[in-house]
């Protein structure tokens, strides 16, 4: 939904945690309980999903770390171990460094939470007039802009050549499909804001602040702002599901490394190690002050971006099914607050192409649990995610494997009956009723841009002699690709990127002229950040 510093400050920093003095595996071997435990089930998880390539682990425990440990390898098909220097994409987990940054200026009198965007940024827009006024910088952060899941995403992922401005240009022309603080859904674009108030106010580039406030005084010399840096001999690859039946299943393929999220930093581009994100987690549960006893930011600003902002779900709390479902979760300030088992806890997850991460704080224990993986495999991140968590209490009551296998095996039946439906032509595939010429042109759309389609020669399909279309999103070149006949009006894409989900576009044809079109995404598993229908094109004269 994401930096180099003086090696001797990272020995000093490690030497406070003690992880300086000890190899990673035989560290794991000597500490307590709980690091031993975790240990223990990140390796029955790996035995139990073998197709899972690589993991990063890292557990503090009372305010020390105990554990940061890399499992299974940087790709599959390879002897290349994951230890704990390996680098992954911790994506979305980036909006809680956004959230620090700013609360550290807030500190210095240089930001107000609640005073409106437009202090601060005088060309911000939303697409309401009424909201553009009163949105307050902590509004950008807390995801109750009444933007609907993922807005505006397409200009974001995946690799579009957006840039940060064309991002904040294209708010106003998003729609605002809820109530403008009134309930909860959950956006990244609002956060390439946020990264666009630090540089306002500080005169630099966010990737500099964030080198300069939070990685250099951490010691966290090999985390860095943006996956064109990340060192490629020790980097993860990507992994995912490409199907068949539908992206999400099928075996393990290795993707290409996506190094072109820069435009969306502030959202998703910090690229991190299960060694270095240990100092991350210390300086969190320690209330901003790091183990050296210096501070990054005081303690009510750290309260501050713990405390409950908007609410994103409650329930009746624990079923046999699931002991730890919360009663009440909310989102604060680049975390999610919730109740786990009896205790608050503080989390947020990161998903990225091939990568998902977890972070887990237990601040009354002063613990915490982060989990790292290169593979969009959510049985092995939903198994750690709950058990990780509950080894940090002492836990072991629960099989959570067993609980995940079922879980993944009842939504894979539901996607493939739910593909089945949504790919059946309701009108029995029906020709389009204009000749293919008719349909091409370029169409546009506020936010995103132009998408074009053209008519392309004879088909690969062997012996045709048929012309087709061919559709470009032109802000975005992996979706390119065929656009094929399917029911009527809509149509469906054929991206030559096979890893990009495809998506149905339905034209809207007028005294026998096509004029516009909506689209959507075919698969039900496809990733929210595809927000096709989203798009309202308008075909240009």
């Amino acid at each position: 939904m994401f930096a180099t510093t003086r090696r001797t400050a990272l020995v000093s920093a490690l030497a406070t945690t003690g992880l300086a003095a000890f190899g990673n595996r035989a560290f794991a071997q000597e500490t307590g309980s709980v690091a031993g435990a975790i240990d223990q089930f990140a390796q029955e998880v790996m035995a139990a999903f073998p197709d899972q390539p690589g993991l990063g682990i890292t557990v503090v425990e009372k305010g020390k770390v105990t554990l940061a440990k890399g499992y299974g390898v940087k790709t599959l098909g390879t002897q290349d171990r994951c230890d704990e220097n390996t680098v992954f994409g911790i994506a979305s987990n980036t909006k809680a460094m956004t959230a620090a940054l700013l609360a550290m200026l807030v500190e210095e009198g240089k930001v107000e939470w609640d005073a409106p965007v437009t202090r601060y940024l005088p060309a911000f827009q939303m697409s309401d007039p009424v909201v553009t006024k009163l949105m307050t910088v902590r509004d950008l952060l807390v995801h109750r802009s009444g933007l609907t899941l993922g807005a505006g995403d397409l200009m974001i992922w995946p690799a579009p050549t957006h840039t940060r401005a064309d991002i904040l240009a294209g708010l106003k022309y998003l729609p605002i499909g809820g109530q403008f603080r009134g309930g909860y859904a959950y956006d990244n674009v609002l956060y390439v804001a946020a990264g666009a108030v630090i540089e306002a106010v500080t005169g630099q580039t966010w990737e500099a602040v964030i080198k300069a406030r939070i990685f250099e005084p951490l010691g966290m010399t090999s985390t860095v702002a943006s996956p064109a840096l990340v060192d490629r001999a020790r980097r993860a690859s990507p992994h995912a599901r490409l199907g068949p039946p539908i992206r999400g299943m099928g075996p393990q393929t290795v993707l290409p490394f996506d190094a072109s999220f820069d435009a969306a930093g502030p959202a998703g581009g910090v690229n991190s190690t299960p060694k270095d994100i240990a100092q991350w987690m210390l300086v969190q549960l320690g209330l901003g002050m790091r183990p050296n006893g210096k501070r990054l930011w005081g303690e009510p600003a750290a309260r501050e971006m713990w405390k409950p902002q908007t609410i994103t779900s409650w329930s009746d709390g624990p079923t046999d099914e699931n002991p730890a479902r919360p009663s009440m979760q909310a989102y604060g300030l680049g975390w999610f607050v919730q109740d786990h088992r009896g205790e608050r806890m503080l989390w947020h997850t990161g998903g990225l192409a091939g990568f998902i991460s977890y972070t887990a704080l237990l601040p009354g224990r002063k613990s915490g649990v982060m989990i790292m993986t290169n593979a969009e495999e959510t049985p092995v991140l939903r198994s750690l995610r709950y058990g990780g968590p509950d080894r940090l209490q002492g836990r072991k009551d629960y099989d959570w494997i067993a609980s995940s296998r079922r879980v993944q095996a009842e939504t894979e039946a539901q996607a493939v009956k739910d593909h089945a439906s949504m790919t059946a032509p309701t009108a029995g595939g029906a020709k389009p009723s204009l000749p293919l010429s008719a349909y091409a042109g370029v169409y546009s759309d506020p936010w995103y841009g132009t998408v074009t389609i053209s008519l392309a020669g004879p088909t690969k399909a062997k012996g045709s002699k048929k012309q087709g279309l061919k559709i470009s999103f032109d802000k975005t070149p992996a979706l390119r690709g065929q656009l094929e006949t399917f029911d009527g009006e809509t149509f469906k894409t054929r991206f030559d990127d096979r890893t990009q989900e495809d998506a149905f576009v339905t034209f809207d044809v007028k005294d026998g002229k096509v004029v516009s079109a909506v689209a959507k995404a075919v698969s039900p598993l496809a990733d929210f950040s595809y927000d096709y229908q989203d798009l309202r094109l308008t075909r240009q004269p």
